[in-house]
């Protein structure tokens, strides 16, 4: 482990040690304070979310962009809050789900397992944390650059009962799992370089990682567009669409491509509903060219 990891780390933990010593609802005024601070003074990738906002709402006026650029921020800062010092179940008890669990339910009792599709929306960790108090969740995740950290999240996430499966070993977890009826959530909306396949993302060219679909097809198990998304005064919704069955399309990349395409489209739903709630600082579209 390198020192510098190690004293990224210290510095969050001395920070969060700092945090939960307040009353949660002033840690969560705190962070979102500090999430406005990082986009409007520091301007930390501020020029990333600005440009592709620019990019996907290109008749919206500068002022409008810049005012959404500031909540974009602001709910950063108050997912940190919610995620690292509010109660995971005092939260999920106030989560709303729209229209109900019927849908997950109608799509396990294939018999094939099932998997979410979902993206950087709103509070994604919250979404898992709901989803595992009922079903049995392994979560495909990408390993965290800093060791500590990375440990320190899958530690929190298996206290919530999510199970998780590194990304780049996920296959063989990922299928045992699905077999055996359980779920299986997966992230969609990063740039996934040369890996990926180019579908359409919030009306552009983008890089998309094909897991989801590939999984899909292979096992024949359906996938769930969802996300958990929050509402004014600090609650939470999630939102959870009718399953999508992989009939009719093939384990070849034509195919894989455009299956990829409609459950992506089935998550951007979401996005375009809640644009301040999407993870607007990954630089979604660089590996497209043009798109950088």
């Amino acid at each position: 482990m390198d020192i510098n990891s190690q004293l990224e780390y210290f510095a969050f933990r001395t920070l969060l040690g700092g945090m939960r010593l307040l009353p949660y609802p002033t840690a969560r005024q705190l962070l979102a304070g500090v999430g406005r601070f990082t986009g409007k003074v520091l301007r930390i990738r501020r020029s990333v979310v600005r440009q592709q906002l620019g990019l996907i709402y290109p008749k919206e006026e500068s002022v409008a962009l810049e005012s959404l650029t500031d909540s974009v921020y602001n709910h950063l800062g108050l997912t940190v809050a919610e995620v690292f010092c509010g109660s995971s179940a005092d939260l999920a008890d106030a989560v709303k789900v729209t229209p109900g669990w019927h849908y997950v339910d109608q799509a396990l009792a294939l018999g094939r397992g099932a998997i979410v599709a979902t993206g950087h929306i709103g509070n994604f960790e919250l979404g898992g944390a709901c989803l595992a108090r009922r079903y049995r969740l392994l979560d495909v995740v990408k390993t965290q650059r800093n060791a500590p950290f990375d440990q320190y999240i899958q530690g929190m996430r298996h206290s919530l009962g999510i199970e998780t499966v590194p990304m780049q070993r996920s296959g063989i977890r990922v299928l045992k799992h699905l077999r055996s009826g359980g779920l299986v959530s997966l992230l969609l909306d990063q740039d996934a370089g040369d890996q990926g396949l180019t579908t359409s993302f919030l009306g552009r060219d983008a890089s998309t990682w094909p897991g989801v679909a590939r999984f899909s097809i292979r096992t024949g198990c359906p996938v769930i567009p969802m996300a958990l998304v929050r509402l004014d005064g600090g609650s939470h919704e999630l939102k959870i669409s009718p399953h999508l069955m992989p009939g009719g399309f093939a384990d070849q990349p034509e195919d894989v491509r455009c299956y990829l395409e409609k459950i992506s489209a089935g998550v951007e739903v979401f996005i375009r509903e809640n644009p301040e709630q999407w993870f607007w600082v990954h630089r979604r579209w660089k590996s497209r060219k043009g798109e950088d």
